[in-house]
């Protein structure tokens, strides 16, 4: 039980006036209860005093009961013949335990646009106007509260066991990572890494650090044409085999039971061009200089502007077209912090962001690197770490 993480929660609730929070999104009842949902159909109703409820497929108790802090539990039948309607019985667990004196003000997750799948990330299930309905007719319209904001806010500073849990992500990660560098090579497709990344993970995911559920998404964007748009949120791998001196760059994005890592490598296949080798020269120093401006009360944008600047100085300006970092931990991409040009979040103690300067050149392609820091006392711890080569095998 994570109980540094439960007094910051009612500590937050009782800041902002809220009685109680509900959450569906399976990374706030993982926040809140410490499970990672399986299908996205749990509901935690997380009261500022009392024992949490969480309502769940009767066909996640053994996981439930294997990672839920302590919490009163009712399950419900679905997904087999005789299953019930998820929102009533959601609902029916909710009234049963309210009682006739309700909270007067729950907070839920109104504006969560993005949202970090289940473990079943083929089919997420993810609140709409039916879970709209059941909230308003169980706690009334008038009692419900968009906690949005509260929730963001209490997940931008890792406790220490989600430091912990980071830590093991991306220690999974650099399974990944090293499966791309020693994979690419010449005659080798985009989707072949793929393959290869996300097969690495699985098989060396499982029980590092006592991970039980660990997935992959790889990203693999080769030659001149493909990583030159490499910045993009997605690219498509394709089957096309590489050729001597091209580029690959690898995006890759691992969950382990719930908490995520973003980690980016490039390698060209056989000898880099002098083009080649300063673009990652300059993007390499650049985040250095990222990382060792990291530390609590520095402004995001501070951070970027010591990437930023070391990437002017080589030469290239519109070459690096995207943000510097972001947050990261219970989503792939987490809104706070935003390393960004002006971005005025301080760092603070705890907190988690990608650091990923890149440079994009037509002709060339695209040399991005990324890791994963942890803002601690004495600056930029970084989680994971893995070798940065560029160079990779020959024909």
């Amino acid at each position: 039980m994570d109980l540094e993480r439960l007094a910051r929660a009612r500590a937050a609730l009782a800041t902002a006036g809220l009685d109680a929070l509900v959450c569906r999104l399976p990374e706030n009842v993982l926040l809140l209860s410490g499970y990672w949902p399986l299908i996205g159909l749990s509901f935690l109703y997380f009261p500022v005093a009392g024992k949490p409820l969480v309502v769940l497929p009767r066909s996640e108790e053994r996981e439930a009961a294997q990672e839920l802090w302590e919490a009163d539990t009712v399950t419900f039948l679905t997904g087999i013949l005789g299953s019930e309607d998820p929102h009533q019985a959601v609902g029916a667990a909710l009234r049963e335990r309210l009682g006739r004196a309700g909270p007067r003000r729950v907070g839920y997750e109104g504006s969560f646009e993005s949202v970090a799948p289940p473990w079943n990330a083929g089919e997420p299930a993810v609140p709409a106007a039916a879970t709209r309905a059941l909230l308003a007719s169980v706690f009334e319209e008038e009692r419900l509260v968009d906690a949005t904001d509260v929730l963001h806010a209490l997940r931008a500073r890792k406790t220490r066991a989600e430091q912990d849990k980071l830590r093991v992500a991306n220690q999974i990660a650099s399974i990944g990572l090293e499966a791309f560098l020693s994979g690419a090579e010449v005659g080798r497709s985009g989707v072949e890494l793929v393959a290869r990344v996300e097969s690495a993970v699985a098989i060396g995911g499982v029980r590092m650090g006592g991970a039980r559920r660990v997935r992959a998404f790889a990203q693999v964007s080769t030659g001149a044409e493909e990583t030159a748009v490499a910045y993009r949120p997605m690219v498509i791998s394709t089957s096309r085999r590489m050729e001597p001196g091209e580029l690959a760059v690898l995006e890759l994005g691992v969950v382990a039971d719930g908490f995520w890592a973003d980690r980016t490598r490039v390698r060209v296949v056989g000898r880099p061009t002098d083009v080649q080798r300063r673009a990652f020269a300059a993007v390499a120093a650049a985040q250095k200089a990222a990382i060792a401006a990291v530390k609590p009360e520095v402004t995001a944008g501070e951070v970027d502007a010591a990437a930023r600047g070391v990437v002017r100085s080589a030469g290239y300006d519109r070459e690096f077209p995207h943000v510097t970092g972001h947050g990261i931990g219970f989503r792939y991409h987490e809104p706070t912090p935003l390393i960004c040009p002006g971005g005025g979040t301080l760092l603070e103690e705890g907190m988690v962001h990608s650091v990923e300067p890149g440079i994009y050149l037509p002709g060339m392609g695209g040399v991005r690197l990324e890791e994963d820091v942890l803002v601690t006392t004495g600056g930029a711890e970084v989680l994971g770490p893995c070798r940065n080569e560029l160079e990779g095998r020959g024909a």
